[in-house]
């Protein structure tokens, strides 16, 4: 039996470097076949570039168009008081004098005015909009549609307004109503 037993152990140490070597040389090939035939492999697929193209033009949908800006700076939008500023500006000034009023009790700063071509003006407040608004679900309706109802009247064509905070998509001012999509004539009735 002493035999036996040796002789077992002789065959398991002469396995180990075969199972070495057979694994080594597995090892080597599989990364040789890689680096030879990775681009014979390599393919495009129309379905996924079916769908990267879908969503660029879902994403160009939602910037805004920056086409028709109502002012450049504050500097650059004449007085009202002198009486012959052209009748764009003087319309462009008491839509800004408007959303001024409409929002100076939240302390909140104008950023920017914007208007497309298709009527619809995007308004970009700074965030102490969000952090001072504190109105229940009838008062942030009524504040929405008074908006809207006086801008459209210092606004011919007005279609819709679009609320931006410090230039970015917002889902609600008080998590009452949604304004992650343009307000318009659905709101104009309310007030």
């Amino acid at each position: 039996m002493k035999k036996t037993k040796k002789g077992n152990r002789k065959t398991k140490n002469r396995r180990w470097p075969i199972v070495i070597v057979l694994l080594s040389v597995y090892i080597l090939s599989a990364g040789v076949s890689y680096i030879f035939l990775k681009d014979k492999f390599a393919f495009e697929s129309t379905f996924i570039t079916e769908i990267q193209t879908r969503q660029a033009l879902s994403e160009s949908k939602k910037k805004p168009e920056q086409t028709g800006r109502l002012y450049e700076t504050s500097t650059s939008v004449p007085a009202v008081k002198s009486g012959n500023v052209p009748r764009k500006d003087r319309m462009l000034v008491i839509a800004e004098d408007t959303i001024r009023k409409m929002v100076e009790q939240y302390d909140v700063k104008l950023l920017d005015l914007y208007l497309d071509r298709d009527g619809l003006i995007y308004m970009d407040f700074s965030d102490e909009l969000k952090k001072n608004y504190h109105m229940d679900i009838s008062q942030e309706l009524n504040f929405l549609a008074g908006l809207f109802n006086n801008l459209r009247l210092s606004i011919p064509g007005l279609t819709a307004m679009k609320i931006l905070i410090e230039g970015n998509e917002t889902d609600s001012l008080g998590g009452h109503i949604d304004i992650s999509q343009p307000i318009g004539e659905e709101i104009a009735g309310i007030f």
